[in-house]
């Protein structure tokens, strides 16, 4: 394996040089899903945009090894806006060809910024996209230490229509109060939650549906990888579902077969 320093110059390399590709995991409406009782042939609501590096010697590298590099580094923000802006044209084509799908993309409340924020309005509207096919979710961990700059990006794109996401929720120590005084429409429960069987896990999803009830926020159960995890998900009350069951992040080619509802499971 190469050094860490080698790894994030070749990386800095591969962001210039837009050598990164993009996947695309689906988001599953649970209710559609439960209603036509073929949970395979269902066709994603959304799909989730998810960075992939092959790297020219090493082969793929995992984003749990480069994603933290960009971080160190100082250019997490260029691989953000990269995977933003592959995503959007992406998702324009497959809306122009008649597939109403959404999409979402990851940000570090780190580089959340007004000047992110600009960037990705200008981007739909050069491409026409209607700013509420986009979901942007936004790492749970640090939500109580976000600063007030942060904030009013997150606004912004809130008032444009944008969805505001908080990924890996019961990942920390974020509680649902926490959540109640932030500008969001969707709360994505982290695999470790929604895999649990237990009353206790019944209990803390059941009050995260509640109060998204209240507040008109959509939840997402990710991490569903068996039948029993998607039963559970729908007895919980959640209103999509993400994870293997359905498949393996995809490239675009075979996504676009997903959502002509005759390509594979995965690739």
């Amino acid at each position: 394996m190469l050094s860490s320093l080698r790894l994030t110059t070749d990386l800095r390399t591969a962001v210039a040089g837009g050598e990164l590709s993009v996947a695309y995991q689906g988001q599953y409406d649970l209710g559609a899903t439960a209603e036509s009782g073929d949970t395979l042939a269902a066709v994603p609501a959304s799909v989730e945009a998810l960075c992939r590096w092959h790297h020219p010697e090493q082969g793929p590298i995992s984003p749990e090894v480069f994603i933290p590099l960009a971080e160190r580094g100082g250019f997490l923000d260029e691989v953000d806006g990269y995977v933003f802006s592959r995503a959007a044209e992406q998702i324009s084509e497959w809306r122009d060809g008649g597939h109403d799908v959404g999409f979402a993309v990851n940000v570090s409340p780190a580089h959340f910024s007004s000047r992110y924020a600009d960037a990705v309005m200008i981007r739909l509207d050069e491409l026409d996209l209607d700013p509420a096919a986009l979901t942007v979710e936004i790492t749970e961990a640090p939500l109580p230490q976000l600063r007030a700059p942060m904030l009013s990006a997150i606004e912004s794109l809130h008032q444009a229509g944008v969805t505001i996401s908080v990924d890996d929720f019961a990942a920390s120590d974020t509680t649902v109060a926490m959540l109640e005084s932030l500008p969001i429409d969707e709360v994505k429960l982290d695999r470790s939650l929604t895999q649990r069987v237990d009353a206790a896990a019944d209990d803390a999803i059941a009050t995260v549906v509640e109060t998204s009830a209240g507040h008109g926020w959509r939840v997402v159960a990710e991490g569903i990888e068996t039948l029993a995890d998607l039963a559970r998900a729908v007895a919980r009350g959640c209103d999509r579902g993400q994870g293997y069951l359905w498949g393996m992040p995809l490239s675009a080619d075979a996504m676009s077969g997903v959502l002509r509802g005759v390509g594979p499971a995965a690739v």
